[in-house]
């Protein structure tokens, strides 16, 4: 995977932390101003168009900052990785943030007209402000070309969804230009300073009321005492007093590997089952077991170290709300990945790969140990689907009519991280026990097929020794025999059993 300069990085880094930090200067006062214009309008009688376009701005302003601070964090992680596994996951984050981005301004489609800026423009034209709708759908223009040329629909959808790990391995394994990503993000960017222009404009037009001074809102936050904040950066600092960066690092420099192993010996069995199938043999039922056990093992090596990404992302940080930032990527990571390994509830559970492991239990009649298995399971998605609104916020900066930025941020300050990070080392320690529990299930299907192939060796070479002592010591018949024993040893000897 190539990569830029080490200066060119540094450089990079340093640009993209010192907009972080500007960010965060600016968006409690962008979100208190917008709470008051929220006041404003629910104690009018009737609508305010004026009032509404106002909000709208204000809107628009909130989610410019919040898209660019999220951008920059990915691209700030991306950039200090090492290993094509971390670099790949905030490749994918960093996607997400191209998608999410321009269904937030612009709608999912023509007929989406709840975009920031659709109803912003449309808002303009209702007060007549003419020159900003050129402006508004030129920027809007913009959007969408930025979205055909960087906004992967699919690769969005496959990787946060986890309901697929055959073709997000494929997805994932296309990723390896660094330089495209860092383009994207600063196309983007430059985006953002056009709507920045424009709502910064109609703001300054249209206020109706003075709201906080930056002076103001920093002096209020100076003399409360944010007990949270200081226990935040303690946890901080005592987890990278651990040297757990570089555990994790070591973890996730083996994750492509282990994938790769995993990916290919189910393309290997996908491979027999199209072989079998032309030539109109049977499928051992062998195959569907492996199968569902592979991707079992896949969907929780995602899980897991797509999970310690954002741990180390979180180590990473260098302010609370960065932190927090990679630590929702884990809320996100959980509830997608888990639904289809377990499912939240009986409809879901029905369809999960979980389901799969049972049929095979029951279907072959044997004893899998699944029962200490099944409660650790249990035990992940106890409050999963409570957990739903959370990770869909987390994940979309708009979802239908809602507009979750203020929410979201609203999570940010009420996050506690050692909560959240010790949550997550118990789902860590959940995927090591799910990993053995896979491995076991492989180990035993190798071992049964091993001995079913020995009792057929076994077999077929106790016939031909009783063949040997019918026919006698003539040369053909010997030749013949020896003949037969190759063939048998060729088809049972010498692979032992092996499948896999």
């Amino acid at each position: 995977m190539a990569d830029a300069s080490p200066e060119t990085i540094q450089r990079l880094i340093d640009n993209s932390e010192k907009g972080l930090s500007q960010i965060e200067m600016t968006l409690p006062y962008v979100l208190d101003t917008r709470h008051a214009v929220e006041d404003a309008i629910q104690k009018q009688e009737g609508s305010n168009e004026t009032l509404e376009l106002q909000l709208i701005v204000l809107d628009s302003l909130l989610a410019e900052n919040e898209v660019i601070y999220d951008l920059s964090a990915s691209l700030n992680a991306l950039l200090k990785a090492s290993d094509d596994y971390t670099k790949r996951f905030y490749m994918q984050s960093l996607n997400l943030c191209f998608w999410e981005s321009c269904q937030l301004f612009v709608g999912a489609s023509e007929e989406d007209k709840y975009g920031i800026l659709s109803r912003m423009e449309q808002l303009t034209r209702q007060t007549n402000q003419a020159g900003c709708q050129f402006l508004i759908r030129h920027i809007m223009d913009d959007i969408r070309a930025f979205r055909l040329d960087y906004a992967n629909r699919e690769l969005r959808h496959i990787t946060r969804h986890y309901d697929d790990p055959i073709k997000m391995y494929e997805k994932l394994s296309e990723l390896n230009d660094v330089d495209y990503f860092a383009r994207g993000a600063s196309q983007l960017m430059a985006i953002r300073m056009e709507v920045s222009v424009v709502s910064s404009y109609l703001l300054n037009l249209l206020a109706p009321f003075k709201p906080f001074k930056k002076e103001e809102k920093q002096n209020v936050v100076k003399k409360n005492c944010n007990l949270k904040g200081i226990i935040n950066e303690a946890i901080f600092k005592a987890f990278k007093e651990k040297n757990l960066k570089e555990e994790l690092q070591k973890v996730l420099a083996q994750g492509n590997s282990s994938l790769d192993g995993c990916y290919r010996l189910h393309h290997t069995y996908r491979k027999a089952v199209v072989f079998l199938d032309e030539k109109g043999y049977d499928i051992p039922d062998v195959f569907e077991k492996i199968e569902a056990i592979v991707l079992l093992r896949m969907e929780v090596l995602y899980l897991k170290y797509d999970v310690a990404c954002s741990i180390w992302g979180y180590l990473n940080a260098s302010s609370e709300k960065e932190r927090s930032q990679n630590l929702r990527m884990i809320h996100i990571t959980k509830q997608a990945a888990l639904t289809h390994i377990y499912g939240y509830n009986d409809k879901n559970r029905e369809k999960s790969l979980w389901a799969k492991i049972k049929a095979i239990e029951e279907a072959s009649r044997e004893v899998l140990k699944t029962e200490d298995v099944e409660k650790t399971l249990r035990g992940l998605v106890a409050n999963l689907e409570g957990d739903n609104e959370s990770s869909r916020m987390f994940a979309h900066y708009r979802f239908n009519q809602v507009f979750y930025i203020p929410a979201r941020l609203d999570a940010f300050g009420r996050m506690w991280h050692y909560k959240e990070l010790r949550d997550s080392v118990r789902l860590l320690n959940a995927c090591k026990v799910l990993e053995g529990f896979t491995m076991d299930l492989l180990y035993r299907i190798d071992r049964k097929q091993k001995l079913a192939t020995k009792r057929k060796y076994d077999e077929w070479m106790g016939m031909i020794d009783d063949l040997a002592t019918t026919i006698g010591n003539e040369e053909k018949a010997i030749e013949s025999i020896e003949s037969l024993r190759k063939m048998v040893e060729a088809a049972y000897g010498n692979k032992k059993g092996r499948c896999f």
